[in-house]
């Protein structure tokens, strides 16, 4: 997720921006952008028809699109003038209250297959699967509702990575899905890091919600509140790239030669940056996943 978004109090209005997504690449420019200029929420619509059994009923796609809500403060006038220049005339702004937009997206959000695992609106209570590979979700306003290529390859990675030892810090869990989903995977304890505190409360209302409370420490801040003297067998960090260059050294602190690191977030156009970053640091990837434009990188400290 991206670092410290929503941070400080919540504006009641907002800003959306809009930029047309027919075009694959302008939509992927337009998604890392607005997230680079920290938008509270992001959606999308990429014209696909969503069917059965994934809605109640067939959902016709609309005309692809990126949008971006911005709160409406003291940092919009900067931040508009940033995206009038980056989109010049392409770019749709709609000044809007905070909770017209909190909700409507809610029509959209269906049902999610991950492999053999299965992320759920929680207001779907009836799982194709079964309960322990079910993650149940209102990520209200926290990055993470499991539609996202990054979120989607982290669970995998994931579950693919915990044994009934395995001690898991999932570094910005926006809505925690991935951090549940290591609890239900087995991992004997997760620490769950989130600095915004909208997003916090979001986090401890879905474990709550999820029965995994009790396997999962939240930790309200950033990698430097998180106790170093035990170190973690699994750290999924799902963040942008500047946060992953940037804390990647502070990282090693937390972990042993045989703990695995999951790092995602990265467009693959700034991969060069984090793999400069890991072979200056004792960083080996074993495994590289790209999907849609994005990256998710698996990494054994040396």
């Amino acid at each position: 997720m991206p670092w410290g978004v929503n941070s400080g109090a919540r504006s009641a209005i907002y800003w959306s921006t809009t930029v047309d997504g027919s075009d694959s690449d302008r939509a992927r420019d337009a998604e890392a952008f607005f997230y680079q200029l920290g938008a509270a929420g992001l959606e999308w619509e990429d014209g696909v028809l969503v069917d059965t059994p994934f809605a109640d009923i067939p959902m016709a796609p609309a005309r692809p699109f990126v949008r971006a809500y911005f709160p409406d403060d003291e940092t919009w006038p900067e931040r508009h003038q940033a995206l009038k220049t980056r989109f010049e005339d392409t770019v749709i702004f709609k000044r809007l209250r905070a909770e017209d937009w909190e909700n409507s997206w809610k029509q959209y959000y269906v049902p999610i297959p991950v492999g053999d695992w299965m992320i759920m609106p929680a207001w779907c209570p009836d799982s194709p699967v079964a309960p322990a590979r079910t993650v149940w979700l209102d990520p209200g306003m926290a990055f993470g509702t499991g539609t996202h290529p990054t979120t989607r390859m982290c669970l995998q990675a994931v579950v693919s990575r915990i044994d009934p030892d395995s001690r898991v810090m999932d570094l910005g869990s926006g809505s925690g899905v991935l951090a549940i989903a290591a609890a239900k995977a087995g991992a004997s304890e997760v620490v769950a890091v989130e600095p915004d505190p909208v997003a916090v409360a979001v986090l401890l209302e879905n474990l709550e919600r999820n029965q995994v409370t009790s396997r999962v420490t939240v930790v309200p801040g950033t990698l430097q509140d998180v106790d170093a003297s035990h170190p973690f067998d699994l750290i999924v960090a799902n963040l942008i790239t500047e946060i992953i260059v940037a804390e990647w050294p502070r990282l090693l602190g937390y972990v042993t030669p045989k703990s695995q690191v999951i790092l995602s977030g990265i467009v693959e156009e700034r991969l060069p940056e984090v793999k400069q970053v890991l072979e200056r640091h004792r960083g080996v990837i074993t495994q590289e996943t790209h999907q849609e434009g994005w990256v998710v990188l698996e990494v054994s400290p040396r």
